[in-house]
């Protein structure tokens, strides 16, 4: 589809010259404010969920969820009933921390509500809530929060069984470490802090008093390595045989081993007397496990008995999740014990208590919060097609690739809660990852983008693989069918001279033609993401489409390095590119734009092939950034383009106008 601009920009754009080579005042591209991309009817996004309570602040009776999102801060979604709910109130931003989560923790002496913040540094502060509802604020009490002797509390990585990697530091420096705070009642009356943990510890922080206005704790000092002095909550908690507590399997270069991301919520059921911990833990595989407290220790800390693994029943398994690290718990008051909520990424299940005989508490899975028109899930959505009955779907590749439709509901663009995969000859179309550690090889950041490589006009794809590899989705049936969409996949795609073609880690492209063939080549980017490149390094690079053979599999060039003539990007390792071809004016002629994170911020230099040699020519015109999870694409199906941002990890899609006017220089 031939992309249409109102009749004011192509005369804005001819009168600024940017249809010839040679212009002087290239136009300017904004994007407008974002809007978010809801679906019709389905689940929530909260986006990406790293803290969940329930409290009562919108109304006395009121069940708000209060929301810690991954990157974004904190945010209440006033409620009644859990059913239903109102637009959703920024409380704070992450408040100078990279991550933010948070636990109510009661009031200090002048009446204001405290929450405990943590975040993936493993740094702890306290936060003290302002203003009434709706005008309604998170801010700082103390930060970081301090012990008695003034030492500030950070909660160390310690797990034991770690060392079993033969790398065990690469994705984990000495300050990492996610802590998830729960308020504890010990079975003595005690009460303190419990801290899970990235390792899968559990720490017992116990409440001493108050010094002044705010809370006291007890810890114990420890220095990091490096020789900086700080203090750490004053137990780490042991079972009944006296060893360490290690809560779920974590894995990391290929090594598996026990205690991986301890979220913690603290349970008591009143009719049973289970008093205790309900725990999820792991990597790969949420395993969720009832601690049974059965006695206080020297010191007055809890010692715990793992009764095993939490009954949820009928809870949906929809296959690996690269999320469920990030999955926490709450507990929601009932009356003779709690209902169960439970977060997987952006969603969350509302799961009722069933009626146990023991001390081990059992759930059922009852419905997942959802609404009409309201923020959907979204990761990285890559392309727009069309299938045979002229219904278009967006691509996305997320946990698997899968298509969901995309509708115009009053001029707004409206997305399906139905997916449905990528299949190719064998079944669902899978590529290995490299790059996230503990995900192994079943998750990877993966790119595609429509190939016409063959000039028949079918809607074939390019797959660029977090491992840098190139796969071609030929499309050989009828899109949609059946909602089948199917492909013939080829691949790791090699050169001529038989050479699996690499570049780096999370390789992209854009299909453009560089040598004036008429045949579509492509344009690369890729950076070294991690181990595993044997030629560490970034660059945009290019493969000429040299024709077909007999499996009509594309003959393509070696890749080699394309010239920007007009602007050069950085080398760069551990960090990200992003190319994408495109009539970007309506001109007909197909424009490429490359943003590269390290010294452009992700602002998109937009280029068009050289008319003498391979090479990318710059128009002078500089797009916003546009990073590696956000595209320009025609969501409306109205010939006009829009900026998404598909929602990367943080999991809420949006989207904005592109606007074109002339320069004012």
């Amino acid at each position: 589809m031939r992309h249409r601009w109102s009749a004011w920009c192509v005369i804005v754009l001819t009168s600024v010259g940017f249809l010839s080579p040679a212009f002087a005042a290239p136009p300017v591209v904004e994007f407008g404010p974002l809007t978010e991309l809801r679906t019709d009817e389905g689940r929530i996004s909260f986006g990406m969920i790293v803290s969940a309570d329930v409290v009562s602040w919108s109304s006395p009776d009121a069940r708000d969820l209060l929301i810690g999102r991954l990157w974004d801060g904190v945010y209440l979604y006033p409620s009644q009933d859990l059913q239903s709910f109102g637009e959703p109130i920024r409380l704070c931003d992450q408040l100078g921390h990279v991550v933010l989560m948070v636990e109510p923790w009661g009031r200090d002496t002048d009446g204001h509500e405290l929450l405990i913040g943590c975040d993936r540094l493993g740094n702890v502060s306290l936060l003290r809530k302002a203003g009434q509802y709706p005008d309604i604020r998170l801010e700082v009490a103390q930060k970081p929060l301090l012990m008695s002797d003034g030492s500030p509390l950070n909660i160390p990585f310690v797990n034991p069984k770690y060392r079993l990697s033969s790398n065990p530091e690469q994705l984990w420096p000495q300050d990492f470490n996610y802590a998830y705070p729960t308020v504890y009642r010990s079975l003595d009356g005690g009460e303190g802090v419990i801290f899970g943990d990235w390792g899968g510890e559990l720490w017992y922080m116990p409440h001493t008093g108050n010094e002044g206005h705010e809370p006291a704790f007890a810890g114990r000092l420890y220095n990091k390595r490096d020789g900086r002095p700080f203090a750490r909550p004053k137990h780490l908690l042991k079972d009944e045989q006296g060893e360490t507590l290690l809560m779920g399997t974590a894995a990391e270069n290929g090594i598996r081993y026990p205690g991986g991301a301890a979220r913690p919520v603290m349970y008591h059921n009143e009719v049973t007397g289970s008093h205790g911990l309900i725990v999820v833990g792991g990597m790969e595989r949420n395993q969720i496990h009832f601690l049974q407290q059965v006695k206080t220790g020297a010191e007055n800390e809890p010692i715990f008995q793992d009764h095993g693994e939490v009954t949820i029943e009928g809870l949906p398994d929809e296959g690996y999740d690269p999320y469920n690290y990030h999955a926490v718990l709450t507990l929601v008051e009932t009356g003779g014990g709690p209902d169960l909520l439970l977060s997987r990424g952006c969603d969350i299940a509302y799961c009722k208590r069933l009626s146990s005989d023991g001390v081990k508490p059992r759930f059922r899975f009852d419905y997942w919060l959802s609404g009409k028109n309201v923020p959907t899930r979204g990761y990285n959505f890559t392309e727009i097609l069309t299938d045979h009955r002229g219904r278009r779907f967006l691509l996305e590749n997320d946990t698997f690739w899968t298509f969901r439709q995309i509708t115009t509901v009053q001029g707004e663009p409206k997305l399906s809660s139905t997916s449905f995969p990528l299949l190719d000859q064998n079944g669902i179309f899978l590529v290995e990852g490299e790059t996230d550690m503990q995900h192994l090889e079943k998750w990877g950041f993966h790119r595609a983008a429509l190939w016409n490589y063959d000039g028949s006009g079918q809607q074939h794809l390019i797959v660029g693989t977090d491992k840098g590899l190139l796969y071609l989705l030929r499309l050989e049936k009828d899109l949609g069918v059946d909602n089948r969409f199917e492909f013939r996949s080829f691949g790791p795609l090699k050169d001529s001279h038989g050479e699996v073609i690499r570049l780096h880690h999370r390789v992209v492209a854009a299909p453009v033609d560089l040598n004036g063939d008429g045949r579509l080549d492509l344009v690369l980017a890729g950076a070294t993401y991690g181990s595993g490149d044997p030629r560490p390094g970034s660059g945009i690079y290019c493969v000429l489409n040299e024709g077909e053979l007999e499996d009509q599999s594309p003959v393509l060039s070696a890749a080699q390095v394309i010239e920007t003539v007009g602007h050069v990007h950085p080398d760069f390792k551990m960090h990200h590119g992003q190319v994408q071809s495109l009539d970007l004016f309506g001109t007909g002629e197909k424009l490429v734009v490359v943003s590269t994170q390290i010294g452009d911020d992700f602002r998109g230099y937009v280029y068009r092939p050289s008319k003498d040699r391979i090479a990318l020519e710059h128009t002078g015109v500089i797009l916003p950034p546009i990073s590696i999870e956000e595209r320009l694409l025609d969501l409306k199906g109205d010939g006009t383009w829009q900026y998404v941002r598909s929602g990367g990890e943080s999991l809420i899609a949006k989207y904005a106008t592109v606007k074109i006017r002339a320069s004012t220089d």
